[in-house]
């Protein structure tokens, strides 16, 4: 968890001032719909509105633009401020809000102010760009009356500070004043700047006081699975943790965290992607197998029809031209049977139309039969990327999948990349993922592409594959010079079944072969392999 309050905020702001006052913004990028990147010379700042993560910060790594093209706010940025000095960062008080201010020379020889205001409150984060006298210009997100009656953020209106409620001033908070809301428990609710941790970590007023005027202290906290409790920039600690990392600077410290959290924005706005791609198909292949086993059912008897044009051909010398129905007898059922016809047509018209009735459903319930196992292996892959984009944790591995399922028509290659200038393809590289599992190396695929790769370039003939049967999920391989007891084998068999995201205490069947006994269909879909010669055996995860 990333603890980040009004107090924190002060101590971040004056590090941000110390690194960019003065510097010239030379390149604005709006990365997504919610996030801007701001360049000053080599330094990348960033704005980022998303409710995960409301925080400005440099940033040491370059940001994908995933727009397909500029909003009118990115444009308004670049128009007033590409070229402006940063001559300043305020807070507004010990809010969560903090005011840059450029200064820029126009075509005229003018000196223009302008202003943007950071709002950073979760969900109702906002990045807001006025001039001098705090006239609106833009704002990255815009709220009709209807959504925020109470405040307007339209071009033209002046700027107002989201929050009217009146707190008490950390920096001027007597000793008095402290212990009573310390008494109360309302420090918390009457302090400005005040988170809930900190409000929890305060002992005395003398304590207070040092938090407030120590120098940033940027920390992060782990368990002791190495996993993030805290990180903050305060004197203050979770009750209990394993370790302590200490850095220089919040630059530093936000840019561990974010990679480790995979917080960045390129990464988040990929996964939504390809996770809403793929729950889309998801959705559209469960509807059409529903829509495929009604039609199933109700064409189920279509055999019944040729069974009554056999009843009907061998009594066709007794019928006449007229009769709209006639009871003959059943020699399938052995039961008489009446069968309704046209009396307009002749009797061997009549006998011409079952057949050609018969034969429309035999085809349309061969045509749904196929279609259904087709439709169901479509479901099969979808899930089965729908896992790996799930348990993805990095970007490069979000882009693989990308590839994926852009060479396979699900996602349109975007107007961008169809400007960029055609490169010779290039061999992809593979990294693939490793765990050692009872002393034995295993290495698996993290996407489709990758289990390919491994399956069928990076594997030796001998090496022992391992896959879950019938269910999407990973490939894992072990060295052919590894010999394996049951219970290793086992134990790699309950991993194959995790990385399928499968509830825990499912029971599955684990398939196991010599990757030369696997075979890739001609045209298959990645990760798409089939096998006769194979062991089983049944694991719990």
């Amino acid at each position: 968890m990333l603890y980040l309050d009004g107090i924190s905020l002060n101590k971040i702001k004056s590090e941000l001032e110390n690194s960019l006052k003065g510097k010239s913004a030379n390149k604005i990028v709006q990365t997504s719909s919610l996030a801007i990147s701001m360049n000053f010379g080599k330094q990348r700042l960033i704005f980022s509105c998303f409710p995960s993560l409301s925080l400005c910060y440099l940033s040491n790594t370059k940001e994908d633009n995933l727009l397909e093209e500029n909003s009118t706010f990115s444009l308004n940025l670049k128009k007033h401020l590409v070229g402006s000095t940063l001559i300043s960062i305020k807070q507004i008080g010990f809010d969560r809000i903090l005011i840059f201010t450029f200064s820029k020379l126009n075509e005229l020889g003018e000196i223009k102010t302008y202003n943007l205001y950071f709002e950073m409150m979760g969900k109702h984060s906002n990045l807001i760009l006025t001039d001098k006298d705090s006239k609106v210009i833009d704002s990255i997100k815009r709220f009709s009356l209807e959504e925020n009656s109470a405040r307007v953020l339209f071009p033209g209106i002046t700027y107002s500070n989201p929050s009217t409620e009146k707190k008490l001033d950390p920096s001027e908070i007597t000793k008095e004043q402290f212990d009573n809301e310390l008494e109360s428990g309302t420090l918390l609710k009457n302090v400005e700047g005040m988170g809930k941790l900190l409000a929890n970590n305060f002992k005395n007023f003398d304590n207070f006081k040092n938090i407030l005027t120590d120098d940033i202290s940027p920390k992060i906290f782990f368990n002791e699975h190495k996993e993030i409790i805290l990180a903050t920039v305060l004197n203050i600690e979770p009750k209990s943790y394993s370790s302590v990392e200490s850095f220089n600077s919040f630059e530093e410290l936000i840019n561990l965290y974010i990679n480790s959290e995979n917080l960045s924005n390129t990464f988040k706005i990929l996964k939504d992607k390809l996770l809403s791609c793929v729950k889309k198909e998801r959705k559209k292949a469960e509807k059409i197998i529903i829509s495929i086993k009604k039609d199933l059912e109700e064409k189920k008897d279509f055999d019944r029809y040729r069974e009554l044009g056999d009843i009907l051909a061998a009594s066709l010398y007794s019928l006449k031209k007229g009769m709209d129905k006639v009871e003959l007898y059943d020699f399938y059922n052995d039961s008489m049977c009446t069968i309704p016809l046209d009396p307009l047509v002749t009797p061997q018209v009549n006998l011409e139309k079952i057949y050609k009735k018969y034969n429309k459903l035999k085809k349309g319930m061969e045509h749904n039969s196929n279609r259904l196992i087709e439709i169901s292996e479509n479901l099969k892959y979808f899930t089965s990327v729908e896992n790996f984009i799930e348990s993805s944790d990095s970007k490069e591995n979000l882009k693989l999948i990308e590839d994926e399922l852009t060479a396979q028509g699900y996602l349109k290659i975007s107007s961008k990349q169809k400007k960029k200038s055609p490169k010779k393809s290039q061999a992809k590289t593979f990294t693939f993922g490793e765990i050692e599992i009872d002393g034995v190396l295993v290495t698996y695929g993290r996407n489709n592409l990758e289990n390919d790769a491994l399956t069928t370039k990076y594997s030796n003939r001998d090496d022992l594959w391992f896959h879950c049967k019938d269910i999407p999920g990973t490939h894992a391989i072990v060295n052919q010079n590894t010999t394996l007891n049951e219970e290793q084998i086992y134990n790699i068999g309950v991993f194959c079944g995790q990385m399928s995201k499968l509830p825990k205490g499912t029971k599955l069947t684990i398939d196991y072969t010599q990757v030369k006994y696997l075979n890739k269909p001609k045209g298959a879909r990645p990760g798409f392999v089939t096998y006769k010669i194979f062991k089983s055996i049944i694991v719990q995860i």
